[in-house]
């Protein structure tokens, strides 16, 4: 099956990330200094709508191309590094998803793109973790998994909604096997921890993310050897949710 991505759309993509960045420009000293997350940065990007841009049109999303994805990053560099760095891990991660999508590939990945379009996720990567190996440890009982996981260099993800992960699971039959899904950061199990302080990039919020005790459902749950191609990516979503209130939010943060 052969999808064809939809024509961009008028949005001049560049001239809104020089706007952006200009903002960006005149506080990135101050959350260098200081050691502080560029969450108001975020939230300016999720209002822009920037996080589904190079979704493409017919799925809801900006229809950024590839090209323009890169310029996006590369100019907002120029106001804010931190910034920069932090959407080009969510970017990554969604590119990955557009490749699949547009060469069919099973489990599709239509279905996730749509919600980034409709709710402007910020996906956080694990790659910093897990690369090939993969890295926490996945206990099944009773048809779901329970995930308990330390994961580094969560970048952005004190803003995150989506953490794309992975685990290892030590199946009876086939021993130690890595396995690929989605983890709600809005979770109670989730903590982002306060530990982010590499010179240069203070304000890319890469903490630490601890998982305790999260189930994660069986159907949810790849395991890449049996269903993909060499070279896929995998992101299974979690059953859409509604948005965490403000005083979850509050307690989220205290924790």
């Amino acid at each position: 099956m052969t999808i064809t991505a939809s024509a961009p759309n008028a949005t001049d993509w560049l001239a809104l990330a020089n706007d952006l960045a200009s903002d960006f420009a005149t506080r990135a000293a101050d959350h260098d200094a200081n050691d502080t997350f560029v969450a108001e940065n975020y939230a300016k990007l999720r209002d822009a709508k920037l996080f589904s841009a190079a979704v493409s049109a017919d799925l809801g999303g900006g229809g950024a191309t590839f090209a323009q994805n890169c310029a996006i990053i590369r100019t907002i560099a120029r106001g804010c590094g931190s910034t920069a760095l932090a959407y080009s891990m969510h970017s990554h991660l969604l590119q990955g998803l557009n490749w699949r999508h547009r060469h069919g590939a099973v489990p599709p990945a239509e279905p996730l793109l749509r919600r980034i379009a409709k709710e402007e996720l910020i996906l956080i990567s694990t790659g910093g973790s897990d690369w090939l190996d993969g890295s926490g440890t996945l206990t099944k009982e009773n048809g779901s998994y329970t995930f308990k996981a330390r994961k580094i260099f969560g970048s952005g993800s004190p803003s995150g909604d989506l953490l794309l992960t992975t685990g290892v699971y030590d199946d009876p039959e086939k021993g130690p096997t890595v396995l690929h899904f989605g983890v709600d950061m809005h979770n109670p199990g989730v903590k982002v921890l306060d530990n982010w302080r590499t010179m240069g990039m203070r304000a890319t919020g890469s903490n630490d993310v601890v998982i305790e005790g999260v189930t994660v459902q069986d159907q949810l749950v790849l395991n890449p050897a049996d269903s993909l191609s060499e070279g896929d990516q995998v992101a299974v979503a979690p059953p859409e949710k509604t948005a965490p209130t403000k005083p979850e939010k509050a307690a989220r943060a205290r924790q």
